[in-house]
């Protein structure tokens, strides 16, 4: 009877940490702009939000003019850590434009972290969608 209680117990949790993590996140860099090269970053005193979803099948980044879109390339899930990542997702307004791309949530504290490849590497606050 317990080893049955104890299964029932961890696919409820199991069921509820899925139907979260399948519902997706919205991250926005509200308070600052980080851009980056291989040799340094600097914050960007003038900047627009970046609006970021991710789930398990979807990633849109946008920025300025377009969004980076695809479909995540995989998807991790490491304590209270939920990664997104994609490869050579390409820019709407110029698909000729691609990046690779990483979003990870802390599901806990919904604090998020945005890196664009060469580009940016922006702190967000996350919420779930």
């Amino acid at each position: 009877m317990k080893k049955l209680l104890t299964f029932i117990l961890f696919l409820t949790a199991s069921s509820a940490t899925i139907a979260a993590e399948s519902s997706g996140w919205n991250c926005i860099n509200a308070d600052l702009e980080v851009n980056c090269n291989v040799t340094k970053c600097e914050v960007e005193k003038n900047h627009t939000p970046m609006d970021v979803y991710v789930n398990a099948t979807k990633m849109s980044i946008c920025a300025y003019t377009g969004c980076w879109e695809g479909v995540p390339t995989s998807t991790i899930i490491s304590g209270s850590f939920e990664t997104f990542t994609g490869k050579a997702l390409p820019f709407t307004t110029n698909p000729d434009s691609s990046a690779n791309i990483s979003v990870t949530v802390n599901r806990t504290s919904r604090i998020g972290m945005i890196l664009v490849e060469g580009m940016f590497a922006n702190p967000a606050i996350c919420t779930l969608k």
